[in-house]
């Protein structure tokens, strides 16, 4: 089975290019259960694209290039508990320790600064007081995140899983989501507040292992997932 899909510009991550969440629950849409999703390369914007569910999981394609693939798997990752309660601090890039050479992009659909809520999801990490590599923000829920019965559409909470695991294991450094595996255990209401954390589950060489969760108004966990990122010359991403 193959279908035409599009990533708008919207639902950017660097500036030309999508938020690698977003577009990891895009191909994890037509995969059960756990999904392990990989992007191969940049996906690009406001482009005619084309996603093929195969036996194996998904390839996603721009032209003859694979953009990303996706399989089902099983995720053994244990997610804290939330703090309770939750005390916020600073910004990860300024934690001492991180190398501050490179700041995120204003203009991302998850993470962004310079974008508004509901166009964008506006998650905004920040450190988590007493809680060692750990980060968490607020997630203001809406309907323009909602399907037509009113819980969170799977693509944004896979969005959602993205950015805060940057922020716990490679706050400061230009690095770009190579693989996200996630699984969504609860539906979440497209209304009132959420929490995300990520924490920080080391690395070598270029890579970088974090770990991310999504939890409800009451506690309850909604998803959690396994992130790699790869550090980059920060001329890759930001031409």
């Amino acid at each position: 089975m193959q279908q035409n899909v599009m990533v708008a510009s919207r639902f950017k991550g660097p500036p030309t290019s999508g938020n690698g969440g977003y577009v990891c629950g895009l191909m994890a849409g037509v995969v059960e259960g756990a999904v392990e999703a990989s992007l191969k390369a940049p996906p690009p914007l406001d482009t005619p694209l084309t996603l093929e569910k195969t036996p194996d999981g998904a390839v996603l394609r721009g032209g003859e290039t694979v953009l990303g693939v996706a399989k089902s798997t099983t995720l053994s990752l244990d997610a804290p508990a939330l703090p309770t309660p939750l005390r916020l601090g600073g910004n990860p890039v300024d934690a001492p320790g991180r190398p501050k050479k490179f700041e995120p992009f204003g203009t991302c659909f998850v993470c962004g600064q310079d974008r508004e809520h509901p166009d964008a999801l506006c998650l905004h990490s920040r450190l988590v007081e007493g809680t060692q590599g750990m980060v968490a923000a607020t997630w203001k829920l809406d309907q323009a995140f909602g399907n037509k019965d009113g819980f969170v559409e799977d693509a944004f909470i896979w969005a959602a899983l993205d950015c805060p695991g940057y922020f716990a294991c490679a706050a400061g450094e230009p690095a770009l989501l190579g693989r996200l595996t996630a699984e969504i255990v609860a539906p979440l209401r497209a209304a009132g507040e959420a929490t995300v954390i990520g924490w920080d589950l080391g690395g070598s060489g270029r890579k970088r292992r974090c770990g991310t969760a999504v939890y409800d108004a009451s506690g309850t966990l909604v998803a959690k997932a396994e992130g790699l990122w790869i550090t980059v010359d920060a001329s890759v991403i930001t031409g």
